[in-house]
C-alpha cells in the first residue's frame, strides 16, 4: 500500500472517492448521494467537503478518507 501525503492548498479543487469506511459511516441516504467519483474542496481547518454541501453537511472528511484524489482539470 502506498502512502500519499496531502500537500493541497486550502481552496484547491480535487476529485475523489470517499473510502469505504467513511461511506459505512454515513447515514443511508447520504451514503447513496456521496458514493461514486466527487468533487472536493480543501477548507481551512484541512478537512475537505464535497462541492456543493457547503451549508448542508456536518462533517468533513480528512485526506485518509479520500481514494485517488487528483487534482481537478481546469476548464478554459
Amino acid at each position: 500500500m502506498q502512502y500519499v501525503q496531502d500537500s493541497f492548498d486550502t481552496g484547491t479543487v480535487i476529485a475523489a472517492w470517499l473510502s469505504p469506511g467513511a461511506l459505512e459511516e454515513l447515514e443511508p441516504l447520504l451514503r447513496r448521494l456521496l458514493a461514486g467519483k466527487q468533487i472536493f474542496i480543501k477548507q481551512s481547518d484541512g478537512s475537505y467537503r464535497p462541492q456543493g454541501w457547503e451549508y448542508g453537511l456536518a462533517r468533513g472528511f480528512q485526506f485518509s478518507e479520500l481514494c485517488e484524489p487528483a487534482l481537478r482539470p481546469q476548464r478554459h
